[in-house]
């Protein structure tokens, strides 16, 4: 969990070994993340144990930030640190329908292996329309 509160959300997250390194990184640090839509106070000794100094500039974290490109480096920095992200893509409402009745902002992917942009992306339009 990433709080202690009404505002938990979760995360998975893994060291994971590519076939070849990356940018350098022998190893990545992959994380999941359904953000809260306040502050994350939790998670990141769990972060830490699981994926040592890759978190340094080896990171990728994809899901629910709940947040615009530009409030996740306070999030990433509370929950995984190492350096600053270079690449949170996109930046663009992908959540929640139907709009008028859920709060919800943005997924991204985000990044800090130095060098890591987009190429291409897709938001596809919301899959199931009844609930």
């Amino acid at each position: 969990c990433l709080r202690d509160d009404w505002d938990t959300r979760a995360m998975a997250v893994a060291r994971v070994v590519p076939p070849s390194p990356v940018q350098g990184c022998s190893s990545l640090c992959v994380v999941a993340i359904h953000a809260p839509h306040s502050r994350i106070t939790a998670g990141h000794e769990e972060v830490a144990r699981v994926c040592g100094d890759a978190v340094q500039q080896c990171g990728l974290a994809m899901g629910d930030w709940n947040v615009p490109a530009e409030g996740v480096q306070g999030l990433w920095s509370s929950l995984i640190g190492g350096a600053t992200p270079s690449f949170v893509h996109p930046n663009e409402r992908t959540c929640c329908f139907p709009e008028g009745q859920h709060h919800g902002v943005y997924d991204h992917l985000v990044s800090n292996i130095p060098g890591s942009q987009a190429v291409d992306y897709k938001v596809l339009p919301y899959q199931i329309l009844e609930e």
